[in-house]
């Protein structure tokens, strides 16, 4: 609705040849949908490694034995990544954590424990997320399992450490995901 109302301005002051519709660019967001329901997967509150799990999918998330990864398109360097957004080994955490996303700068890629605000969970898990399309790009939706967009869930609820997850319950109802 908001996003709407925003392009209406926009366009009514673009129609009266306004000065205002030229001098700032907005960026309408979308409310996440046809999500992925990870509400059956058991929370994992510490262990993650971010190298290893997070990283570990970025370099190669299918479990079917092949190899694929968001680095074949997210690579350095970054301007001419995919998206802007470079996920190779050793610069990756820094170009996502309170980072905030090219397509939409008032979204950030993660959100410290937050993943619901976090536009790299709505990407793997949605459909449509925010802004953009759902991750991997030309990929089935069901690319991801559930166990891994759950990991990078938990991460971000756990406050998206650059080394391993150390939380403990995070409360006594744990809404994981979005709701559909």
């Amino acid at each position: 609705m908001r996003a709407g109302i925003l392009r209406a301005v926009v366009l009514a002051a673009a129609g009266t040849g306004s000065a205002l519709a030229g001098s700032f660019a907005i960026y309408a967001q979308t409310t996440p949908s046809g999500c992925t329901s990870i509400a059956d997967v058991p929370p994992q509150y510490s262990g993650i490694q971010y190298g290893a799990g997070i990283q570990g999918l970025f370099d190669n998330f299918l479990t079917n034995g092949g190899m694929a990864g968001c680095v074949d398109c997210h690579t350095s360097p970054a301007s001419g990544a995919s998206g802007h957004l470079d996920l190779t080994d050793g610069v990756s955490w820094a170009h996502l954590v309170n980072v905030s996303s090219h397509e939409d700068p008032a979204i950030k890629y993660v959100v410290p424990n937050h993943p619901e605000q976090s536009l790299l969970f709505q990407k793997v898990n949605c459909d449509v997320p925010a802004t953009g399309v759902r991750m991997p790009y030309q990929f089935p939706p069901d690319t991801l399992s559930a166990e891994q967009q759950a990991m990078i869930y938990d991460w971000i609820a756990e406050g998206a450490p650059v080394d391993v997850t150390d939380g403990i319950f995070r409360g006594t109802f744990d809404i994981r995901g979005f709701a559909q």
